[in-house]
């Protein structure tokens, strides 16, 4: 679909439900980076796949017999990272189908992510021990380096689960990595140092969820007391953009800080939340109940709090929710394994991409113009007149545009990023999931093919013809 055909003042929130995907066991969910992808953590430890194109399942990854509790993508969408609550994690290579890298830890995983800039590192957030930063080796057979990370006092045992977090993720170029602890307190960790630059105490309840906007600008939280905050981060530049504005003799000195900016909650029904996310632009909170007789999705204004729409689903559990990078595509996970895409209908607008069209209420008769399909008639004097070049002006001035002669002959050659889409210099290349054909166990073997028949002339009686086996 070409986003540029989108009405721009369309809300980028769903209505509806569009189409149910049955995956029986499935817990949590993720898209990739570019949302061509949706993968689902299920409780019987295998992680499935799903084209967001044809709604099929393009690989089965069995992770182990414990039940997992979520998956992390890479940003190329070449790698994705599984962890169960036995405490395994395993990195994939799609590409090959293998486990890149494998981690096992004493306690069970909570949390893990994986960096956005290097794919071959992630963290994890266990839960009776402090979390730990872990790098894949260089080749296949070599074990990945484990470090932990103090986020804790200096007088606390990394070791005990007064040191643990509950829940983790990374900034928009992994520079700082979030986490989120039981006493109620969010940490900001500078990953390259490994130290902790900030910290703030929004309650004494636990937090539960964690999550980044797409500008790395602000990060929303879901605690034990039912109440969803929007904190601005204000943290100092990576060392790149430091670099590329070496040029400034001056720069302000800026104060790594951590502050609420607005509470959401449900005042009403005082209802838990199972998970918080920002949408695809950044300007919305969307989260999912957790009640056993409702599926249901708020959409909260970031700035004011106030709630812009609820979604309601059947009368089922609702385990986890995610969002679309691109389109306003929520997809929702029920306690049945069945899950639930929501979307809308887009409504395109083709004034914009033709100044001459015009929709028409009903049919007409169309009177065909003597020059249409001419494209250049020399006259006996000499002059040539290009008659679709004066088709063209004639559509602009008709539509009430100016005439631009580089919009005349179109490049299809080159395409150009969409500076919506695109938040680096160094932009990876999106990862193409090679076709693999499964065998089904349940078809039936081939069977032999009988052997030739042949007719003999002699065989041949009264006009029967009899046929004979050799």
């Amino acid at each position: 679909m070409n986003r540029k055909l989108l009405d721009p003042f369309e809300p980028e929130y769903p209505e509806a439900v569009e189409a149910c995907l049955d995956d029986e066991y499935a817990v949590k969910c993720a898209f990739s980076h570019n949302g061509s992808f949706l993968a689902t953590a299920r409780s019987d430890g295998q992680c499935f796949i799903w084209d967001m194109d044809t709604l099929n399942i393009m690989r089965r990854l069995q992770h182990g017999d414990a039940a997992l509790c979520g998956v992390s993508w890479s940003r190329s969408s070449r790698y994705i990272l599984t962890y169960d609550d036995a405490g395994t994690c395993a990195l994939w290579d799609l590409s090959s189908g293998r486990i890149r890298a494998r981690a096992a830890f004493d306690s069970a995983v909570v949390c893990a992510r994986i960096h956005p800039r290097n794919s071959l590192v992630f963290i994890v957030c266990l839960a009776r021990e402090a979390p730990c930063i872990v790098t894949a080796g260089t080749a296949d057979s070599d074990p990945p380096t484990v470090e932990r990370l103090r986020i804790a006092a200096d007088d606390v045992d990394p070791a005990s689960k007064a040191a643990a977090s509950t829940c983790c993720c990374f900034g928009k170029k992994g520079v700082y990595a979030f986490f989120g602890t039981s006493r109620g307190l969010v940490l900001a960790l500078d990953v390259a140092s490994r130290s902790v630059v900030c910290s703030t105490k929004l309650s004494a309840s636990a937090v539960n969820t964690i999550a980044c906007n797409p500008r790395g600008s602000d990060i929303v939280t879901n605690s034990t007391d039912r109440i969803l905050r929007v904190c601005h981060v204000c943290l100092p530049a990576s060392a790149s953009a430091s670099n590329r504005a070496s040029h400034v003799q001056t720069e302000a000195k800026v104060e790594p800080s951590i502050t609420v900016a607005a509470k959401i909650q449900d005042i009403v029904n005082r209802v838990h939340w199972a998970q918080a996310v920002f949408s695809s632009s950044g300007d919305y909170i969307v989260s999912g109940i957790q009640h056993k007789a409702e599926h249901n999705i708020y959409i909260w204004d970031k700035l004011s709090g106030s709630l812009v729409k609820m979604l309601t689903g059947p009368n089922e559990l609702l385990e986890d929710c995610a969002v679309h990078p691109l389109r306003p595509i929520y997809v929702s996970v029920s306690t049945f394994g069945i899950i639930y895409l929501w979307t809308r209908i887009p409504q395109q607008n083709w004034n914009a991409f033709a100044p001459g069209f015009r929709e028409l209420e009903e049919n007409i008769d169309y009177v065909e113009p003597e020059d249409e399909f001419d494209r250049s008639i020399q006259t006996k004097d000499g002059v040539v007149t290009d008659y679709a070049e004066k088709r063209f002006q004639r559509d602009l001035r008709a539509g009430g545009a100016s005439i631009d002669p580089s919009d005349f002959d179109a490049d299809v050659d080159i395409t150009d990023n969409d500076p919506l889409f695109s938040d680096s210099e160094s932009e990876e290349e999106d990862f193409l999931l090679p076709v693999s054909v499964e065998n089904d166990e349940d078809a039936l073997p081939p069977t032999a093919l009988p052997e030739p028949m042949s007719v003999d002339a002699h065989h041949i009686e009264s006009g029967t013809v009899i046929v004979e086996e050799r």
